[in-house]
């Protein structure tokens, strides 16, 4: 009995409980019934906006280091001419960085893949359309869009682990999708609330006022809304890089922070 909970999520074993615990009370008093299975549905709900609860799967969103250690991570592209600018960035501070990339984007510039690599940067899977919605869709939708961009990072000589899913948001669909392709799930701890560049202005302060050892920043590789935010953009990212340094922190590979290979 133990093993087979053990190898239960506590989303499984939370609703063996409530629904068990509902039909048992349905004769005696139906609405009570009622409202237990409905608070173990706004359960699962709310799981799917709060990753780092692990009721679904285990999700990484910090390291455990205990050192004065965070990890930088960028999100949706590469892009031109964004990517390659912030390439040029974390060169200039010797940081090593990961970008989550979406399928599309990657089969679009397969060069800046190549230059990450070059780099000694690591790449993780980011779905292929990064649609925002993904995981309301069925399984085998879900399934499409992780294996897809797999099979497109394959093909550029990158064996991708992480999977961060779009906008941070998961689904009970989400582990056998992972389980199947031999991958684990990566959020962050720290974020701008950027909008996917959207709100670049304030970028750092917005990073910096709350960022922490252990964390894994979340920032965004693609062009921003407007065309002349871009010189914010890459003007913000330098101020993170500067001030992260300015606060005794140390920018390492995610790989080291969460002590287990992206690539």
């Amino acid at each position: 009995m133990k093993k087979m909970l053990s190898s239960l999520s506590p989303a499984q074993i939370t609703g063996i409980v409530l629904l068990s615990l509902a039909a048992a009370v349905f004769f005696v008093n139906s609405l009570l019934a009622i409202i237990i299975a409905l608070f173990y549905i706004l359960l699962c709900i709310a799981a799917s906006f709060f990753p780092q609860s692990n009721f679904y799967l285990p999700v990484i969103n910090r390291g455990n280091t205990d050192q004065k250690l965070v990890a930088l991570t960028f999100d949706d592209g590469p892009t031109e001419p964004t990517t390659r600018q912030i390439l040029e960035l974390l060169d200039k501070y010797s940081v090593k960085a990961t970008f989550f990339v979406s399928g599309v984007n990657a089969l679009k510039n397969p060069e800046i893949i190549k230059e990450m690599i070059s780099r000694g940067h690591t790449i993780g899977n980011h779905s292929f359309h990064h649609n925002p919605f993904l995981m309301l869709g069925s399984y085998n939708y879900l399934y499409q869009e992780v294996s897809r961009t797999q099979e497109v990072l394959k093909d550029m000589g990158v064996n991708a682990l992480a999977f961060r899913p779009p906008v941070g948001i998961i689904s009970p669909k989400l582990p056998p999708v992972l389980d199947k392709l031999g991958m684990f799930c990566v959020t962050f701890s720290c974020r701008a609330f950027d909008a996917g560049n959207r709100r670049v202005n304030n970028l750092s302060s917005r990073i910096l006022k709350k960022v922490k050892a252990d964390d894994i920043i979340v920032l965004h590789d693609i062009l921003p809304r407007k065309k002349e935010e871009s010189d914010i953009l890459l003007r913000e990212v330098e101020k993170i890089l500067q001030g992260i340094i300015g606060k005794g922190l140390k920018v390492v590979p995610l790989s080291k922070l969460i002590g287990r290979k992206i690539n």
